[in-house]
């Protein structure tokens, strides 16, 4: 033991430093907890936009070129088959004529 202190005084001291560990660890895990929140977020905006953006592109950009120009989605993909190496893979792969 501690010489010129109880064991009432060391065991106040000891309650008084653990009060003070407890709340500092109470903040370290209140910031842990915003920051898995806001990333959690974050990633879900992120796939959301990974998964959205195509669509726009193609409602808000291309679909407009496409009516525009009197074509469709089948037009187009039949455009792509003219391709010389597309019309290989696809007759390659049994979906060709």
């Amino acid at each position: 033991m501690t010489e010129g202190k109880t064991d009432h005084e060391m065991l106040e001291e000891l309650m008084q430093q653990n009060a003070a560990l407890l709340e500092e660890n109470n903040q370290l895990l209140k910031k842990l907890h915003r920051n898995a929140r806001l990333t959690f977020w974050l990633r879900v905006t992120w796939y959301l936009l990974l998964i959205g953006f195509p669509f726009a592109v193609y409602f808000y950009v291309l679909e407009p070129y496409f009516a525009a120009f009197g074509s469709s989605y089948e037009n187009f993909i039949d455009g792509l088959n003219e391709l010389p190496g597309l019309r290989g893979i696809d007759q390659m792969l049994g979906d060709g004529e």
